[in-house]
């Protein structure tokens, strides 16, 4: 049974969730197929065992492993150069780079198109980011726990996951343009680490980011129709990567599946180690206890989360007629952060405040069984939120769970850096790791005991429906492209 004393059980496990942590950020860049990628999934592995989970596999998941080798653009004659990095998934010069006119067309809107002659230039323009509303996420909550009422009514800050005009690429590609580079100009801190888009598509145009402290300056020389050289020479390889699988057996026929994501842009610690940290502490304190549920509890470190959240999608369709129909719950969690701020000198500083968390679940007695619990837990500026506010799936990596008709829950959060190099280990909320583990050990223990027909009461999907639409953010290049021909006739 577990401890009388959640406090020592939280301690221990918070100065060991801190330790594998650091230990998985070693590994350095965790990107789909990466050597430290690859090096996490051995060290998951051997958790697994470790731990005494049964059945452990590592089940292929098939991905573009996007490898950039050299990057430089320069500008005019004196060739000046400007740091640079990769768009994810872009195709990669010839090994002399390319040389042609630049152009700026602001955000790359039909209307800054009008006009413009983009066949054969590289095309400058202005990336904006989305923004992420509060007041969005409030007005849809079935929950708000905020006991110090510091959840904005407004605006959180920028929702940097989300590049609101980045179809503007298919447009720039249509019309022949020769590259493409991106100025950041909504970007919280100075410099161009940055990977964002991470659907996983291979795309057919070279694309670079550049830091919005050095916007000014290459929109100016596009302005003057300067020449650019862009070289960005890299590899391809089609990579099987896997999810890391293991049982803890239950007692009954049904299960209840729990999810992290093993793979990062960066070495990145938030994002998601501080939930791997999670997930292993999990399967150490069940996996001590086999046959003490009555339900089996399934551990699913998925890999992809940077190619379109493929490993989840994989798992659901590689199970859904053995593992699927069994599963009476799913539960992910994600990042365990501390929330930032621009500190006006070009990067973050800590406010001292957790990142505001968003909570995703629906039907039965989820949503209230997590009210309960982030209150006994004091897992305070949490956000209960319907899963399908954003979309055709929630913005979290168990979505196929959603989506599959699956009574499901995720606790996520969207802190500034997740998507930069600066995601270090100062990062995670690490006075919180050891009250999100308790809160997910009672959870699971209440869950248990739920039937799944009550579970499963006034979700949106049935298991028997219709495949999902993809969400905006993973949609296939030809979904545009298509249209986009279409209305060039």
């Amino acid at each position: 049974m577990r401890q009388d004393n959640p406090e020592q059980l939280g301690e221990t496990s918070a100065r060991e969730m801190l330790h594998w942590i650091e230990e998985i950020v070693k590994f350095g860049v965790r990107r789909p197929g990466y050597p430290g990628n690859l090096a996490t999934e051995e060290y998951l592995f051997e958790r697994f065992s470790e731990f005494g989970l049964l059945d452990i596999e590592k089940e292929p998941v098939p991905t573009n492993c996007w490898k950039p080798e050299r990057l430089t653009l320069a500008i005019g004659e004196a060739r000046d150069t400007i740091p640079c990095i990769g768009i994810p998934y872009t195709r990669w010069t010839p090994l002399e780079g390319i040389e042609a006119e630049s152009v700026y067309v602001g955000e790359g809107k039909p209307e800054d198109l009008e006009g413009v002659h983009l066949e054969g230039k590289i095309v400058i323009f202005d990336a904006r980011f989305g923004e992420l509303s509060a007041a969005m996420l409030k007005q849809g909550a079935s929950d708000v726990y905020d006991p110090d009422q510091n959840i904005p009514d407004g605006p959180l800050h920028a929702a940097n996951w989300l590049i609101t005009n980045f179809t503007s690429y298919y447009h720039f590609q249509v019309q022949g343009a020769a590259a493409v580079v991106g100025l950041l100009v909504d970007s919280p801190i100075d410099g161009c680490s940055y990977y964002v888009p991470y659907d996983g598509y291979l795309k057919d145009l070279p694309a670079v980011w550049i830091g919005r402290d050095r916007a000014n300056e290459v929109r100016e020389a596009a302005q003057s129709k300067s020449m650019f050289h862009l070289t960005a020479i890299g590899k391809t390889p089609r990579m099987e990567t896997h999810n890391i699988v293991g049982v803890v057996p239950g007692e009954g026929e049904e299960a209840i599946l729990l999810t992290s994501h093993h793979d990062g842009p960066f070495a990145s610690a938030v994002e998601d180690g501080s939930g791997l940290a999670v997930l292993l502490a999990l399967a150490r304190h069940f996996g001590a206890l086999p046959g003490e549920l009555e339900r089996s509890l399934i551990f699913v470190a998925s890999s992809g989360h940077f190619h379109g959240g493929i490993g989840n999608r994989v798992f659901v369709d590689r199970h859904k007629k053995d593992w699927l129909p069994k599963i009476a719950a799913a539960l992910g969690v994600e990042h365990i952060a501390n929330e930032v701020e621009e500190d006006g000198k070009g990067g973050y500083r800590l406010t001292g405040l957790p990142e505001t968390r968003a909570i995703f679940t629906e039907g039965g007695p989820l949503p209230e069984l997590i009210a309960e619990g982030v209150r006994k837990w004091n897992l305070d500026r949490s956000i209960t939120v319907p899963p399908y506010l954003f979309g055709p799936e929630p913005p979290c990596d168990s979505a196929p769970y959603f989506t599959a008709g699956i009574p499901s829950s995720c606790l996520i959060s969207g802190p500034l850096y997740l998507f930069d190099e600066f995601d270090t280990i100062d990062k995670v909320r690490s006075e919180d790791l050891e009250n999100v583990l308790s809160f997910y050990i009672e959870l699971i223990e209440k869950i248990d005991k739920v039937p799944m027909e009550e579970l499963e009461r006034d979700l949106t999907r049935g298991r028997n429906d219709p495949p999902a639409d993809p969400p905006h953010w993973f949609l296939p290049p030809e979904f545009f492209l298509k249209s986009l021909r279409e209305a060039k006739g």
